[in-house]
């Protein structure tokens, strides 16, 4: 990556600000998790954290590049490109903090070779802005996780509904699980072929790995053998954290209503036909399917390439 921004790059850029003449893109991300939310992307934050050859932005999300048209949001920070780069360098006790740590568990030291960033609504921005974000990185690669959408959303509403407001399921009405399950973001959540195609119509060919959340549960060591592997960091199985099947960001488990069941099946009933058309992918995914998670490669055909 070069280490300034060329005059021609700075032309391109119509929503990421460049005040500082002298900044430089040695950190900016190699690669992005971009969700969306509920699909698995905190844990596999979690278990790309302490990888010896990875340093990752903390806080886990920045929300930088899905802010940038809304700065109205209470999400919205900066649209300095400056600003964007202090999280991609360790300050010296978490530097020290994770050598010691890759020290204890592997016998390396810690000696990031790529730099990432996961921010679970990075999957739904528009495609002028991952325009944007090739302009400073043309080798930038991205994880999208996708999750049966009926589950996702379900997720999800418990998450905003219930746990992150101390509440119960008995105090939260139909109407108000209605309104979350067809907001616009919820419906664009699953929209997950269309994601597929914007991200990659602007990434490299083979730089948008495609995650299946149904495969941290069957087969947890391969994906993220997968996801090492993908990123061109070092896929030996000792990095491979003990806690690897355990929940991480979960919320309590619960049935769907029939009802919910319902209505999210016939909100997202297309979205699910376009995956299976395209991907084969059908859910429940049984375990012993061959469908897994893949590296995507545009084809003249628009398949995809299944590992």
């Amino acid at each position: 990556m070069h280490s300034v921004i060329a005059p021609a790059a700075r032309q391109k850029l119509n929503y990421v600000k460049v005040s500082d003449p002298d900044v430089r893109l040695d950190r900016f991300p190699d690669f992005l998790i971009i969700g969306p939310q509920r699909t698995g992307t905190t844990w596999l934050h979690a278990q790309l954290r302490f990888h010896p050859e990875i340093q990752l932005s903390e806080p886990k999300e920045l929300f930088f590049f899905s802010r940038l048209k809304t700065p109205s949001h209470p999400k919205y920070q900066s649209n300095e490109l400056s600003w964007y780069l202090r999280f991609f360098r360790d300050p010296p006790w978490l530097f020290l903090a994770k050598t010691l740590i890759c020290l204890r568990r592997y016998r390396r030291l810690y000696r990031p070779r790529v730099r990432g960033e996961a921010t679970a609504s990075y999957a739904a921005i528009d495609s002028d802005v991952i325009r944007e974000i090739a302009v400073l990185n043309p080798d930038i690669k991205a994880v999208l996780m996708i999750r049966n959408p009926v589950d996702r959303a379900w997720s999800h509403a418990k998450k905003d509904l219930v746990r992150n407001r101390g509440r119960r399921f008995a105090d939260v009405g139909e109407a108000e699980f209605l309104d979350f399950f067809n907001d616009e973001y919820q419906r664009q959540c699953a929209h997950y072929v269309d994601h597929i195609e914007r991200w990659s119509a602007e990434l490299r060919d083979g730089h948008l790995f495609v995650g299946l959340f149904d495969d941290i549960d069957r087969r947890p060591e391969e994906l993220l053998i997968d996801v090492m592997r993908f990123l061109g960091v070092d896929d030996d199985r000792r990095y491979l954290p003990a806690d690897l099947r355990e929940s991480v960001n979960p919320t309590a488990e619960s049935r769907i209503p029939p009802a919910y069941r319902s209505h999210l099946e016939a909100l997202f009933g297309d979205d699910m036909a376009a995956l299976r058309q395209r991907f084969g992918i059908v859910w429940p995914i049984a375990p012993t399917s061959a469908v897994k998670s893949f590296v995507y490669h545009r084809a003249p055909a628009l398949t995809a390439t299944v590992r």
